[in-house]
């Protein structure tokens, strides 16, 4: 049974993904969506239209594709802090600290530091996330 549900799961969540993929495709389609669509975009990722609105600039996205966030999971694996820690200690950070590394324009500079020098605090400088993170890290260190 609990087999069949991860199955269904999977499969829904494939689905999705598919459908996402074919509106990134074509930016004008986006553009061109009515309220109804743009509603049941937004109920899909849990948000309100007025905060999907907010949150999402449709060319950005676009442009930027499904793994915009993955330096966030490099830089929180430098750290020593995990999705679980995250969520612990704020929820709903998670998803701010994704939205914040997808629409940053200094991944080029984040991905030669963690390739090259992942405990050099200069990454402070430039990454939207810092206070978060850093928040994250030493509550996390004041717990143990």
């Amino acid at each position: 049974m609990l087999k069949r549900s991860k199955t269904a799961l999977a499969s829904a969540a494939d689905h999705l993904l598919a459908r996402l993929r074919e509106w990134w495709r074509n930016y004008n389609e986006l553009k061109g969506l009515n309220g109804r669509e743009l509603e049941r975009i937004a109920a899909d990722f849990g948000m309100s239209t007025r905060d999907f609105k907010e949150l999402v600039n449709f060319k950005e996205l676009v442009t930027r594709g499904p793994h915009a966030a993955d330096l966030l999971y490099q830089r929180m694996t430098a750290l020593g802090i995990t999705r679980s820690d995250v969520e612990r200690i704020s929820q709903g950070w998670m998803r701010k600290l994704e939205e914040n590394c997808a629409f940053c324009y200094e991944k080029g500079v984040c991905q030669k530091d963690l390739a090259n020098r992942s405990d050099d605090p200069s990454w402070q400088d430039y990454c939207p996330n810092v206070r978060r993170l850093e928040s994250t890290r030493r509550r996390k260190r004041h717990r143990k």
